[in-house]
C-alpha cells in the first residue's frame, strides 16, 4: 500500500509542480492606459488660421500710395492693432532734410486713406529692415504675436513721429 501511495504521489506532484511553473511566471495582464492620438500627426505645428483676420489688403495700399510719392524707391509696411508701420527706401540722391518731407507726405497720404490708423513712417535703415523681417514672416504665415518685440522696438523708436 506504501508503493501504491508513492506510485500516486509522483505523477500528482510533477503535474502540480508543472501547472504552478507554467502558470507561476506569466507576467501579470495589467490594463493598458488609453492612448489620445494627438490632434497633429507627428508633433508638426499647422499654422493655417495665424494670420487669417491680418489686413493685407489694407498693407497693399499703403504700400502703393507710398511708392507713388517723389523720392520714394520702395516702401514697406506692416499692421499691428490700429497701427501702420511704413517702411521707405528713399532714392540715394534724396538730401538728408528732404528725407523728413518725403516722410511727411507720404503719412499725410497713407492717414488719408487710412484715418482709422495711426501711421508711423521712417527712413531709418535699421527700422525699415526690421519692419520688411516681420512682413516676410507674416507674408510666411508666422502669427504677429511672435514678432511682439520687434513691433514694440520698432514703435518706440517711431512714436514721437505718429500721426
Amino acid at each position: 500500500m506504501l508503493r501504491t501511495k508513492k506510485l500516486l504521489l509522483w505523477p500528482v506532484t510533477i503535474l502540480l509542480g508543472t501547472a504552478l511553473v507554467f502558470g507561476g511566471c506569466a507576467a501579470a495582464k495589467k490594463p493598458m492606459p488609453d492612448q489620445q492620438t494627438p490632434a497633429t500627426p507627428n508633433n508638426m505645428v499647422t499654422n493655417d488660421n495665424a494670420n487669417k483676420n491680418y489686413p493685407m489688403d489694407v498693407v497693399d495700399k499703403a504700400v502703393k500710395e507710398a511708392n507713388k510719392v517723389e523720392g520714394v524707391k520702395g516702401s514697406t509696411a506692416v499692421i499691428a492693432g490700429r497701427n501702420l508701420y511704413l517702411g521707405l527706401d528713399l532714392n540715394a540722391n534724396l538730401e538728408n532734410n528732404r528725407s523728413a518731407q518725403v516722410e511727411e507726405n507720404v503719412k499725410s497720404r497713407v492717414k488719408s486713406i487710412f484715418p482709422n490708423y495711426t501711421v508711423m513712417v521712417t527712413s531709418d535703415i535699421d527700422t525699415v529692415t526690421r519692419i520688411k523681417r516681420v512682413g516676410q514672416g507674416i507674408e510666411q504665415g508666422k502669427p504677429l504675436s511672435s514678432f511682439a518685440e520687434e513691433i514694440e522696438e520698432i514703435a518706440n523708436r517711431l512714436s514721437p513721429r505718429t500721426q
